[in-house]
């Protein structure tokens, strides 16, 4: 624990004495995660912001660079940013607790599956609210005791959401039910057209997304070529990135001597536009691709076996008739990472085993059929 986290207990006695308005108002949704769970995220927030009573606001407070994603959340829907990165620094913590506590919520919902106790869990202490609510964490066998008794502390609801495998929107769903006290078929909803962005005028187009988070997600820079030249030689395929992953990855810049070949390295506000002008998406298990599927946007996507039964591929019951997902089955399948084998040319084993043939057929049927 970081020496600003130690002194948690110093900056809780101050705040007891601390004057803020009387009366609990508000609801505040937390998720610390990043911008791909935040897709999923907002496909579930207009169930949970139905906890709110009538005139009462409801806040999501997420991580900076998931805010980007903020043009997908409900219009209703107030913003609150924090760099958790910067917690451990004891002035940006005890301002950020301070300016918490100062808002006196009624409730507080962790949205959050895996939390750490020093951070996200501690801004819910801090701020103190009239109520708390999150799930039982995953039961990790390192110091799931402790984990599970510091969650118990902190939550007034503590929700045990099911297996450790699971689809999230599974897992969210039931733990609305429990907050909400309604039971509803889980679904992963697709924007409404009330909400899509404007499609940007773009001729027929492919966007390809080969750059994971996890490098070994990725599959090598020869298969995406082949993927190219399967493509129609009059689309424009663009290889969509953050700057930062074309420079830890460049190899993949020989793509954009293909003629009908660029780059493109938009955030996600105007890749959403441009998703929505293209013919179909093709990727890895990224943010830019589960974006596209919730755009509704033709997507093929190209899966690792180790989060299988935990949210890619997507469980049968939310997947839209948009998605579709190529991975190679194992019996270590799930292991969420933890991958037992020695890497295959930098890739995890079950990504090293998609098989080309398949991916190509899958590509020139989709093509064939004018996409999906």
């Amino acid at each position: 624990m970081k020496i600003a986290a130690l002194l948690d207990p110093v900056l809780r006695l101050y705040l007891r004495y601390k004057k803020r308005r009387r009366r609990a108002e508000g609801i505040l949704l937390v998720s610390s995660r990043g911008p791909a769970e935040m897709v999923f995220v907002s496909a579930v927030l207009p169930r949970f912001m139905r906890l709110a009573k009538l005139d009462e606001t409801v806040t999501l407070l997420c991580r900076s660079d998931a805010a980007g994603m903020s043009f997908l959340f409900p219009r209703f829907l107030k913003l609150r940013r924090i760099d958790f990165r910067r917690l451990d620094e004891l002035e940006y913590r005890w301002q950020s607790f301070i300016d918490l506590h100062a808002q006196h919520y009624r409730l507080i919902v962790s949205l959050d599956y895996v939390r750490e106790h020093d951070q996200d869990e501690a801004l819910i202490i801090a701020a103190d609210p009239a109520e708390t609510a999150g799930m039982v964490p995953p039961p990790y066998k390192r110091n799931y005791h402790q984990r599970l008794q510091e969650s118990e502390k902190v939550f007034d609801i503590l929700f045990d959401s099911g297996p450790l495998r699971q689809d999230k929107i599974l897992r969210w769903s039931k733990f609305a039910d429990e907050v909400l006290d309604d039971r509803q078929e889980p679904v992963l909803a697709l924007l409404p057209d009330s909400q899509l962005p404007s499609a940007e005028k773009l001729p027929d187009t492919v966007v390809f997304f080969p750059f994971s988070g996890i490098r070994q997600r990725q599959l090598p820079v020869e298969l995406w070529r082949l993927m190219a030249q399967t493509v129609p030689a009059h689309w424009k395929i663009l290889v969509a990135g953050h700057r930062n992953d074309f420079d830890r990855n460049p190899e993949y810049m020989s793509l954009m001597s293909l003629p009908n070949v660029s780059q493109e390295t938009s955030g996600f506000e105007r890749l959403a536009s441009i998703l929505m002008g293209s013919r179909m998406a093709i990727g890895v298990d990224t943010a830019g691709l589960h974006l596209a599927v919730l755009l509704g946007i033709p997507t093929l996507c190209l899966a690792s076996a180790a989060y299988a039964g935990a949210g890619v591929p997507y469980d049968e019951r939310v997947a839209p008739a948009n998605a579709q997902f190529i991975y190679v089955p194992m019996e270590c399948q799930g292991c969420l990472g933890r991958c037992k084998f020695p890497l295959v040319n930098g890739m995890y084993k079950c990504v090293a085993e998609i098989g080309t043939d398949q991916v190509l057929e899958s590509v020139r049927n989709s093509v064939a059929r004018g996409v999906f």
